[in-house]
């Protein structure tokens, strides 16, 4: 995210410019999403083959503004074609092109098409309404989940009866949410909510055709079905304190009531919000529009602390704010993590192996001091950037102590491989040098100190077999130091 950049966009769309971007060529991989596409101002587009399928090239949500703290929003907005699609040859004749910057294009002709349809209602037509036309009226992809094909698959018919007769009004995407419809709702879909768990994050964008600035009327409310066992649900939110350009968030938090530990069974219940814009034209009053969220959730009793692993989202971080490199030095073409790690993102196969194994994967996006270690059996923590207070080497050691089991995967660190893979930026005219290897691991070493534990400083890589798997180790650290009643497993060179 190039902060320079990212102003001159909304600058563009705050003035009524369209702005339609491809989504990124780094599919299949999740949380690759490329900028501007990623914004909430910009339509975002994925591509699609001519059998209506997700092309293995097209980069997946969620987006990754909000980590560490938060949960990535719905990307891409839409998909069509992209993949094989005939085009003109710069020496003439036709060729076959593929990518998202050939779908994109695709989408740029119909919203083309569609505002010279409506040329009496310009008036209307602006980067929130369009783009609602856009999502509204697309066809869902079967077998594709929400960060794969967003809203789905472009229908310029559908989208023209829509925007012939739209009024200003305010939307939501994606406009609900349903923990029970699966694959769409991936990762939602996956586990259920429970007592005691970390508060489940969905980030809604909010979508505001009134006008190009605007806010949220009083606070959003959350609305239990009575028969449906809403109450069985704790709603919070943090939104935009302004809507602009045309857009803003609403995280919705759910955690589950102490009153249903140990029942089972399905709650809903809807978000409602009042979006409000000022006056256009010769109105008097403000703008407003009333939406709706409807939630339906799947709530079980506590799984058993063995069952549940929680993942330290807190202490990895990405580019921006500073420059991450790449967990695997062979990346050199592409240097900067901007990727980040999360569970569902870059980890996706390791979550859904652990998913079938029975495990129930919690994320925490606070310090260690702010968790109930008793409440699980593991902490992961994978390639961690962040370093570490003295309160959480102390309580962490005490958790230990009381049960806690910690696994660590630490990436590379070593100063003179860092200073080699520095590199020049041209935006900001200077050298910039890592702020950390693959992973921090002095801030590592100063976590494992009470445990008598060290990693080392070199860089490791190659193949080894480990219980009959053949495995690649790419870039990483190695044990530099490790209590002598403890058990190493290796492998004799």
């Amino acid at each position: 995210m190039d902060r320079p950049f990212v102003d001159k966009v909304w600058e563009l769309t705050a003035n009524k410019v369209i702005l339609i971007s491809a989504i990124g060529n780094d599919g299949p991989l999740y949380g690759t999403l490329n900028n501007p596409a990623d914004q909430m101002d910009v339509i975002g587009v994925g591509g699609i083959n001519f059998d209506s399928q997700i092309a293995r090239f097209s980069s997946r949500g969620m987006t990754t503004w909000e980590l560490p703290g938060g949960y990535g929003r719905v990307k891409p907005d839409i998909v069509t074609y992209g993949s094989g699609v005939r085009g003109s040859a710069l020496r003439g004749g036709c060729r076959s092109l593929s990518g998202t910057s050939v779908a994109s294009p695709v989408v740029a002709g119909a919203v083309t098409l569609l505002t010279s349809a409506v040329i009496s209602k310009l008036d209307i037509i602006n980067p929130a309404s369009v783009k609602q036309a856009l999502m509204a009226s697309a066809q869902r992809v079967p077998s594709a989940n929400v960060f794969e094909q967003g809203h789905g698959k472009l229908d310029l018919v559908r989208a023209y009866q829509i925007l012939r007769s739209y009024k200003p009004q305010a939307s939501l995407s994606p406009s609900y949410v349903d923990f029970t419809e699966c694959p769409y709702f991936w990762p939602y879909c996956t586990q259920p909510l429970y007592f005691g768990a970390m508060p489940i994050i969905v980030n809604v964008t909010i979508l505001n055709g009134m006008g190009v600035s605007g806010k949220i009327v009083g606070k959003p409310e959350w609305n239990p079905y009575t028969p449906q066992y809403g109450n069985y649900v704790e709603v919070s939110f943090s939104y935009s304190p302004i809507l602009w350009p045309w857009s803003g968030y609403l995280a919705v938090s759910l955690t589950v009531s102490k009153s249903a530990a140990n029942w089972e069974g399905l709650a809903q219940g809807q978000v409602t919000l009042t979006i409000q814009s000022p006056p256009e034209g010769d109105e008097l009053e403000p703008r407003q529009s009333v939406v709706n969220f409807p939630i339906k959730v799947k709530i079980i009793p506590t799984p058993p602390k063995n069952k549940r692993i929680l993942w330290d989202q807190f202490h990895n971080l990405r580019y921006p704010p500073g420059y991450f490199p790449r967990d695997n030095l062979r990346m050199k073409n592409d240097p900067l993590d901007w990727n980040g790690d999360h569970i569902h993102t870059n980890f996706k196969d390791m979550y859904q192996h652990l998913k079938t194994n029975g495990y129930f994967v919690e994320v925490l996006g606070s310090p260690f001091t702010c968790f109930d270690a008793s409440q699980y059996g593991t902490l992961l923590l994978v390639d961690p950037e962040e370093e570490y207070f003295p309160e959480e080497i102390t309580k962490l050691k005490r958790d230990i102590d009381s049960g806690l089991s910690l696994i660590i995967f630490a990436d590379w660190y070593n100063t003179t491989v860092m200073k080699k893979v520095k590199f020049y930026d041209e935006n900001t005219r200077q050298w910039w040098m890592p702020d950390t290897g693959g992973a921090n691991i002095p801030a590592l070493n100063d976590l494992l100190e009470p445990l008598g534990m060290a990693f080392g400083n070199q860089v490791y890589e190659g193949d080894f077999n480990l219980a009959n798997h053949a495995m690649y180790y790419a870039s990483g650290t190695s044990l530099a130091k490790f209590p002598g009643d403890g058990l190493v497993i290796s492998q004799n060179p």
